[in-house]
């Protein structure tokens, strides 16, 4: 049986591009944008009278990590914010600069930046940008070479194991791939 669809009114769309970069410094970087749009025309408290398809955030992020994973550099920009106060909201990202992103990232995160002091979307945005740093990461950098072989050559444990259902220590890839850090 197949479901029916109901009829529907599009009210919002949002898109988050992330694009990862290896920096000739050695720096991984993620530059994250995420723009929120009404497909209608609407009234907006600061901004007044909006056009349709007019931004209601426009933001980016943009993350770097050396290669332990380590935050050196953060920026957050806001092209389009509803309210002047957002900018003021940027800089606190930079209380991350020092963290390394692995186990208990999330906490860290919610511990130096609170929901008070930080923009709810800057930070929403952290996610995605963290998973395309691993995306990047896990394939080396260089993009004709695979990770996941220089890895077992080393004999060193990748650090996404134990990340996902897939890499969990107890399952087939890792004791596949890399039995030595399996259990």
């Amino acid at each position: 049986m197949q479901a029916v669809k109901a009829g529907r009114k599009h009210l919002h769309s949002r898109s988050i591009t992330c694009d990862g970069y290896i920096r000739e410094d050695g720096l991984w970087e993620v530059e994250a944008r995420l723009i929120d749009e009404k497909p209608f025309a609407h009234f907006d408290f600061a901004r007044g009278h909006r056009a349709a398809g007019a931004p209601v955030h426009d933001m980016t992020l943009r993350i770097a990590v050396d290669g332990q994973r380590i935050v050196r550099e953060i920026e957050v920009t806001m092209d389009s914010v509803p309210f002047a106060t957002c900018n003021e909201a940027a800089p606190k990202l930079q209380e991350l600069v020092g963290e390394t992103i692995g186990a208990g990232w999330r906490e860290r995160v919610r511990a130096k930046v609170s929901r008070k002091e930080s923009c709810t979307h800057s930070v929403e945005l952290l996610g995605p940008a963290v998973t395309t740093l691993f995306q990047m990461i896990a394939m080396g950098a260089d993009p004709e070479g695979s990770s996941v072989h220089q890895e077992q050559l080393k004999g060193s444990r990748p650090f996404y194991i134990g990340g996902c259902h897939s890499w969990r220590v107890d399952g087939p890839q890792t004791r596949k791939y890399f039995p030595d850090f399996a259990r």
